[in-house]
């Protein structure tokens, strides 16, 4: 039985690892696009919330133009209404106007029925109205309908006739069909006063298509509609405006019309508008449907999205031509910061853009200061180098020269670390400098330190001289035999002796070493590793001279040097 097992070369052998791959990396990629998009993405996005305030406003404005046209149109249907309702009004006034002249008749007041006749007749010519004089009982005494109504009957409304008589004033009916005629008509009854009684009342009939005349004076707009219903909730007369013409709608109920028939029967929302005459108690009502005011709204709602896409289309355009623009000298400096850190120069990008110009220019500037301080830095490792060599030489030499003069292991380790403290003080002075220089006076001081050198006993002077890190060490190493041997043997072993240390510097470098105040001097016998480290070795690592000598005062010990071989070069 065989096992699938990986392939040299590190790839699955059964593949299906290798078809998730790039589905994978492409996920990864999506996702580190959504966490971090690149600048195109940003100044498209910029471009389209910059856009965003001013849309909003925008569809503000249409949304209050929308609220204004509809607080206009509603204004407008109420003042239409009532200017229908006057024009109406003044209409059946003109009839209750004229039956009022023809009711005062002297024919009448003689009781010459047949001259009434006439000149009713006469004043009624083409106004399309006829007249009827009704006495109490209801009956037509009168007629100028030529013979359509017999005498002795009434095509009027009698109730209407009756509460003339008992009013004594005009009185107005509703719509009724006549018959004769072939039409919806409407009357006007006008009392006949004589005194204190009404003997008749005259009545003055019309057809309701006359009223469309009156409407259609008015100028409605387009697909306005009028619906005129008198006291009994029947139809007066319906009307639409279409291709800008008033056109009568016949087809409306009689009894209990409504506007959303006169509207074609659609029972879409509309605005309305009604009032009702005082003069007739005819109510009057002007609708449009709300389709007439959203129109416009959505042509602007169209307009606002049309110009809204072409302006995020063009902002995006903008964004790409400008971007492409930003992108290339940025994708320069990203290159320009990855020579930095392969340690490569970097050059100045050309770009007329200050921000990022200034940014290469930083960049650049920082790439010669790192290649400056990495030169620098190979400087000072070679010069480490060096000097640790020549550091673990002197140790060394020390090492070899404590073992020869030591007579046993715990003298040779007392002598070495003695030695190895002073080189380290000197180290740490050399170290604040770089391993440069070291200032004499901190150099005295330090290796004095641990033999009181802030107290009275010792004295220490001379001008400021920056020594070079071998001679602050070999005198470093001197000062410090010295001073363990007057601690020991000389006038640091009192309290009352003391010790000055003087430099100075003119053709030769010197320094002098010098005690006072302690116990006799007595030469030594034999040569310690102190003796050898304070005239040998001193003398010998600075090419100069050193005098060692056991006055009666106490020691006194001076080095003469050139001063190549002490000053920093």
């Amino acid at each position: 039985m065989s096992v699938d097992t990986p392939a040299a070369n590190g790839r699955p052998r059964g593949g299906r690892a290798g078809r998730f791959l790039p589905g994978a990396l492409r996920n990864a990629r999506l996702a580190r696009l959504w966490r971090r998009p690149p600048l195109l993405a940003h100044l498209i996005v910029f471009a389209v919330i910059v856009l965003i305030p001013a849309l909003l406003f925008s569809a503000f404005l249409i949304l209050q133009f929308s609220r204004q046209q509809e607080e206009i149109v509603t204004a407008q249907v109420n003042d239409t209404a009532e200017i229908i309702s006057s024009a109406i009004d003044r209409e059946i006034y003109g009839m209750i106007t004229t039956g009022r002249v023809l009711a005062s008749s002297p024919a009448l007041a003689r009781g010459s029925l047949g001259g009434f006749r006439e000149r009713t007749i006469a004043a009624l010519t083409e106004t399309r109205t006829t007249a009827e004089l009704i006495d109490p009982e209801l009956n037509a005494v009168v007629s100028t309908n030529g013979g359509a109504t017999p005498v002795g009957h009434t095509l009027g409304d009698p109730s209407t006739i009756e509460m003339a008589f008992r009013t004594r004033r005009p009185e107005v009916s509703g719509v009724m069909f006549s018959e004769p005629v072939g039409r919806f008509v409407f009357h006007v009854a006008v009392p006949v006063i004589e005194g204190t009684r009404v003997p008749y009342v005259l009545v003055l009939q019309k057809s309701v298509d006359a009223l469309g005349a009156v409407i259609a004076d008015r100028n409605l707009p387009s697909q306005w509609s009028a619906i005129i219903k008198d006291r009994q909730n029947r139809r007066v007369f319906a009307a639409i405006t279409r291709d800008g013409k008033i056109q009568p709608q016949e087809s409306v109920s009689y009894d209990n019309p409504s506007i959303v028939e006169t509207l074609g029967g659609r029972r879409a929302d509309h605005i309305e508008g009604s009032i009702v005459s005082s003069l007739t108690g005819w109510a009057t009502t002007v609708a449009v449907p709300n389709e007439v005011i959203i129109r416009p709204a959505l042509r602007s709602w169209f307009m606002l999205v049309s110009a809204g896409l072409l302006l995020v289309v063009f902002s995006i355009l903008l964004a790409l031509v400008f971007g492409r623009r930003l992108a290339a000298p940025i994708r320069q400096l990203s290159k320009q910061a990855e020579s930095i850190g392969h340690g490569r120069p970097a050059n100045i990008i050309q770009t007329d853009i200050a921000e990022i110009g200034e940014v290469s220019m930083v960049l650049a500037q920082a790439s010669r200061d790192r290649r400056e301080a990495e030169e620098q830095s190979r400087f000072l490792m070679r010069e480490m180098t060096h000097r640790a060599k020549n550091q673990y030489a002197l140790i060394a030499a020390i090492a070899r020269r404590a073992a020869k003069e030591s007579s046993d292991t715990t003298q040779l380790l007392a002598t070495l670390s003695e030695a190895l403290n002073s080189l380290a003080r000197s180290a740490d002075l050399l170290a604040g400098r770089g391993w440069e220089s070291a200032d004499i006076n901190d150099l005295v001081l330090a290796q004095l330190k641990p033999f009181g050198a802030a107290g009275d006993q010792i004295s220490v002077s001379g001008p400021k001289i920056w020594l070079n890190p071998t001679a602050a060490q070999t005198i470093g190493l001197a000062l410090h035999e010295l001073a363990t041997n007057a601690a020991k043997y000389g006038s640091l072993s009192e309290s009352e002796g003391t010790v000055t240390v003087r430099w100075s510097m003119d053709e030769t470098f010197t320094i002098e070493w010098r005690e006072a105040g302690g116990p006799p001097v007595v030469e030594p016998k034999r040569s310690g590793f102190g003796t050898l480290v304070i005239q040998k070795m001193t003398a010998r690592g600075l090419g100069g001279q050193v005098d060692m000598e056991y006055a009666e005062t106490g020691v006194v010990w001076k080095l003469v040097a050139p001063p190549e071989a002490v000053l920093t070069h």
